[in-house]
């Protein structure tokens, strides 16, 4: 025995710790297909019906590897690559990828890239990012594709009376139902935290004192009026790739798709504010536990109904963004120029049914990280899924609305596949930051069941 102690302690003395020094990470390039208007109810107004959610994301890394890189010289392979991270919101049914590997065999990658599925909800296609980040870092791979996609006319995300049929009971019957062994409503409120807009219609309530309605629609008009500026600029070409389609309400009347089908024009206050709710009160059974009583709600609100519409939020859409990301030796390698470097990512979770709160923490662990303040931060992209949202995670985090956030159009107006989204305004926010030739910026966003996400870039070419 005494024997086997001093062997063991001879072995503790000789093992050698290895320094690991984190790797610097570079976003490289970014395609995304237009978003699709998304309807579950009425897939043919969704001109891309007839595709699959795998198949607008297979074509994504088509473009990037078989016509991007290739035009700008780079001499990167697909062979190249060391690892394809797909994100998802609702991977289930069709929009299951095989551990991520569907979309990259539909593109013909070697047997050899592996892949991995990942699922953050509406953070999927960030996560995928923070994901590749971190190997990055680490040594593990030098070259990483970070991917999001949701397709939901054809895999809803809420559909306990769709057409979509599968084997057994959804997740909700299993959890809601109070019969159920795993019923806890007591602790997490699964009627609004099921809801996303019941979320926001909550979080409405709370923050009632410091915004009103008219705010939230205020910030939904100003993002199609941005968006549509920015449509007309050319702002978006750069990213989009032109899909086939099919005419709204005519599947068989196919025509290239190479714009967000979200972005209105000219659009006012007034047809903002008209815009009919859809969400519930507290005090109407919206909720456990109501924040407000009938007459304080009227009081304070002007109105007896929910204050989230159409005007105020995100649409529901459907796509696919696709992001390169790579260590700096491998930049070089490959003859490739940064749109920014990746500083640091941030995450978090929070109460369920109160959504924008996980954005604000995760803001916070990314700028702990990066040792920045919020004073240096040039430019944001907050995820405007919802007004009320954007409007709490900017007021939490003190930064100055105007000219700093969202300043080409938010969700709201370009709209959101919630996993396509992460991917999107990272790689907005790089190319404004390039574009207004500033230093710093923060893409973050709130996830379905309290979780949120978030990036910090650099600028290196000021």
């Amino acid at each position: 025995m005494l024997n086997f102690f001093i062997d063991l302690k001879n072995k503790i003395i000789n093992y050698k710790v290895i320094n690991v020094e984190a790797k610097e990470v570079y976003l490289i390039d970014h395609v995304r297909t237009p978003f699709s208007n998304s309807s579950s109810n009425n897939p043919s107004s969704d001109v891309f019906s007839k595709s699959w959610g795998i198949e607008l994301a297979a074509k994504t890394l088509k473009e990037l590897f078989e016509k991007r890189l290739p035009n700008k010289g780079s001499t990167l392979k697909k062979e190249n690559v060391d690892e394809i991270l797909s994100g998802c919101s609702v991977p289930l049914h069709e929009n299951s990828t095989f551990g991520g590997r569907y979309p990259l065999f539909m593109a013909k990658f070697p047997v050899k890239v592996p892949a991995i599925m990942l699922d953050r909800h509406w953070g999927s296609g960030m996560t995928a990012l923070h994901v590749g980040f971190t190997n990055i870092a680490m040594g593990y791979a030098n070259v990483v594709v970070a991917l999001g996609f949701d397709h939901m006319t054809r895999v809803p995300m809420y559909s306990p009376n769709s057409k979509v049929k599968v084997y057994g009971d959804p997740p909700n019957k299993l959890i809601f139902d109070p019969k159920s062994k795993w019923y806890n409503d007591d602790i997490y409120d699964w009627k609004t935290s099921w809801s996303m807009i019941q979320t926001a219609q909550k979080l409405s309530e709370k923050e009632v004192d410091y915004f009103s309605k008219e705010d939230m629609d205020k910030l939904g008009t100003l993002s199609h009026n941005l968006a549509e500026k920015a449509l007309e600029s050319g702002f978006f070409k750069e990213e989009i790739i032109p899909i086939l389609g099919h005419k709204r309400g005519e599947v068989d009347s196919e025509m290239i798709i190479d714009s967000d089908n979200s972005i209105q024009n000219e659009v006012t206050l007034e047809k903002t504010k008209n815009q009919p709710p859809l969400s519930i009160p507290g005090w109407s059974g919206g909720y456990t536990n109501p924040l407000l009583s009938k007459e304080d709600y009227i009081a304070k609100f002007g109105t007896d109904q929910g204050v989230i519409t159409f005007g105020n939020s995100a649409p529901l859409n459907d796509g696919a963004s696709t992001c390169l990301i790579m260590s700096k030796e491998a930049m070089e390698k490959y003859n490739l120029k940064p749109m920014a470097r990746m500083v640091s990512i941030g995450y978090a979770s929070v109460d369920p049914t109160i959504i924008g709160q996980s954005a604000v923490l995760a803001t916070r662990m990314a700028l702990k990280h990066s040792r920045l303040n919020i004073d240096e931060i040039d430019y944001w992209e907050i995820d405007e899924v919802f007004c009320i949202e954007s409007l709490y995670v900017a007021d939490q985090l003190r930064v100055d609305w105007d000219n700093k956030i969202n300043i080409h159009g938010g969700s709201t107006a370009i709209g959101n596949p919630p996993a396509a989204t992460g991917p999107r305004i990272t790689a907005n926010l790089a190319r404004i930051l390039k574009e207004k030739n500033a230093k710093y910026g923060i893409a973050t966003m709130s996830c379905g069941g309290g979780q949120g996400t978030a990036i910090v870039l650099e600028n290196i070419n000021t």
